[in-house]
């Protein structure tokens, strides 16, 4: 007989069977736990009455306590008060417009008051240095004579010449600003006056700070330079003036008796450029109008004449030069637009020559210069100047003021202009950049070069002697010790004293700045012998620092193709004596170059010049 088997617990069947009995279970102690729970809260300790009391409370304090609009935030409109204002004025100064409905027939006028004036602006400082030619009459020029140092011919008795150095100060002053304040001051005053109420430039004050290297430039040592005095030394010395390449229209109207705004150029032997301008806001003349200049140089050499005798006091005591009207260079009329009586013509074509453009040339700045020949070799400088103008109000009677006050003083003073760039005074000797050879790419061991001219100055008598080097590597220093050197100033005044011919030299068209490695032939020099060759130290102590550009800018060409010689600009990096490192440019040097090269000499007034164009780029 084979025994039970046991029946397996099935889970889910017991579950099933049991759920109330385990539900049961669960509930109980969790109904224990929450009577336990209420067991633990104290009792409420408010009663009805208490109840009853606080309440009272509450309605008591509200019917007593104050309280306004303002505490609680709330703006109460006083309608009231508003209504009252019905009966007072409207003011007109709320409703005022621009537009005048009904405009006087007679504007009202104002009494004159005080007016702003404007100071110089980008002020630029260059060096210069050239030969000035000197009246043979001078004891100067009787000296150089007796000492064999000048360099005069035969066919030119003014022609003795002296070395000078400079630094030529440029700025620009803003007279069509300067001229809209006078407009909107004094054209609806009681006593409008047409010469009062323009600007009258008079005079100016010029200030140099030396720069000490290490030394702070917030405090230079400014120091005033009296150029009146210096002026008519130099004045007294030169055979001339130069004819000035500027547009007369671009200078500031003199008054008889006042100095001008643009300081009068030296005839010195070489072409001035634009350091003697400030393109393009006050650009050069073309060659033509140049020659026009030169018949009217003669007429106003005489009005310069008249400057001999100035002085300050003088010029600042009578601003308005007396009941005269402005004359010199750049006088005319002017109104409000600037725009000058004279006018530019434009060349049309050549089919129709007859019909020519005339366009007026407007102002808007007028050319500050000025230049100091006490300067010092080797040494930098910065200046600052400010601008004296007649005062328009006077000694003008008190009834024609807003204050007395104002007709007290001749003149009134512009502040000091921002302070020029530093600019060093070159040597005797100086360096100029020719061209730049860049390292040959596919040869790494090759270093860049430049071609230099190194010019040397005589003071004696402002010869200029120069010598080439093809190839100048990076760390040479520009000292060339009994080198022979050559003038070809003075080949070329050689050969004019020798023709009886009296016509001017012609241009010459440009040459590549290359220098040449072929030296003067015997039968040129024969003559010339120990004057325009000589052999002399040159010591410029100027030092190469590095070199840029002179790639070429075309592809190789086949032997059958020729191509020019375009290479990219060279720039050349150079650490000058006073120890200012400085960029020169072989597009910049180019005209000095020529100009040494091919000089074109003084013209036949005496009056003919150029300074040197002196570092590109200060750093």
């Amino acid at each position: 007989m084979k025994p039970n088997k046991k029946k397996k617990l099935d889970i889910g069947l017991f579950f099933t069977e049991n759920i109330e009995k385990i539900i049961l279970i669960l509930v109980i102690p969790l109904a224990i736990y929450i009577a336990y729970l209420g067991t633990q809260y104290e009792p409420l300790a408010w009663q009805p009455d208490a109840l009853v009391k606080a309440a009272d409370s509450a309605n008591n304090t509200i019917k007593t306590s104050e309280r306004k609009a303002v505490d609680e935030g709330v703006s109460i409109i006083t309608y009231d008060v508003k209504a009252t204002w019905i009966k007072a004025k409207i003011r007109s100064d709320y409703y005022h417009t621009e537009t005048q409905w009904l405009p006087s027939l007679f504007p009202e006028k104002n009494k004159r008051s005080a007016v702003s004036v404007f100071p110089v602006r980008e002020l630029k400082a260059q060096p210069g240095l050239g030969a000035v030619s000197i009246n043979s009459a001078s004891p100067l020029a009787i000296q150089a004579v007796e000492t064999g140092s000048s360099t005069m011919t035969n066919s030119a008795a003014t022609n003795t010449r002296i070395g000078e150095r400079w630094a030529i100060v440029t700025g620009l002053i803003p007279i069509r600003e300067q001229l809209n304040l006078y407009v909107d001051k004094f054209s609806s005053s009681v006593l409008p006056d047409a010469l009062r109420d323009m600007p009258t430039y008079i005079l100016y004050d010029v200030e140099r700070a030396e720069i000490v290297p290490g030394e702070n430039l917030d405090n230079l040592k400014w120091q005033r330079l009296d150029f009146l005095t210096e002026f008519l030394k130099k004045r007294s010395l030169w055979s001339g003036n130069a004819v000035d390449p500027v547009d007369p229209i671009f200078f500031a109207p003199q008054v008889p008796g006042k100095f001008p705004m643009a300081y009068p150029l030296p005839p010195v032997t070489k072409k001035f450029n634009e350091e003697v301008a400030r393109p393009p806001f006050i650009p050069m003349l073309t060659d033509s109008q140049m020659e026009e200049l030169k018949q009217s140089e003669k007429i106003n050499e005489r009005i310069r004449k008249e400057m001999f005798d100035i002085k300050p006091e003088d010029i600042l005591d009578n601003p308005f030069g007396g009941s005269e009207s402005r004359i010199g260079s750049g006088s005319g009329g002017m109104d409000r637009n600037m725009t000058q009586g004279r006018n530019r013509r434009t060349r049309q074509s050549t089919t129709e020559p007859e019909e020519e453009e005339i366009k007026p040339v407007q102002v808007d700045n007028y050319l500050f210069r000025f230049l100091d020949f006490k300067v010092e070799p080797g040494k930098t400088y910065r200046y600052r100047v400010r601008l004296y103008l007649a005062n328009p109000n006077y000694k003008l009677a008190p009834n024609y003021l807003e204050d007395e006050t104002l007709s007290k003083e001749p003149y009134l003073i512009t502040e000091f202009s921002a302070p020029s760039n530093e600019v060093s005074i070159p040597l005797e000797s100086r360096v100029l950049t020719t061209n730049v050879f860049a390292a040959d790419p596919k040869q790494p061991w090759t270093e860049p070069a430049t071609s230099i001219m190194a010019v040397h100055f005589d003071l004696m008598d402002g010869s200029e002697w120069y010598v080439e080097r093809e190839r100048v590597y990076r760390g040479s220093t520009i000292n060339y010790k009994n080198q022979e050197v050559t003038n070809p100033l003075l080949e070329k005044q050689t050969s004019i004293s020798d023709m009886e011919s009296s016509s001017p030299p012609t241009r010459s068209a440009p040459r590549r700045t290359t220098p040449s490695s072929s030296k003067p032939s015997t039968a040129n020099t024969k003559n010339t012998e120990n004057k325009t060759l000589k052999r002399l130290n040159i010591v410029s102590e100027v030092c190469v620092l590095d070199m840029k550009g002179g790639e070429s800018l075309y592809k190789i060409p086949t032997a059958a193709q020729k191509a020019p010689d375009l290479r990219s600009p060279g720039k050349v990096m150079v650490l000058e004596p006073s120890g200012n490192i400085l960029i020169r440019a072989v597009n910049s040097d180019l005209l000095e170059v020529e100009s040494i090269k091919n000089p074109s000499g003084v013209n036949d007034s005496g009056m003919r010049g150029m300074g040197y164009m002196g570092s590109n780029t200060d750093i």
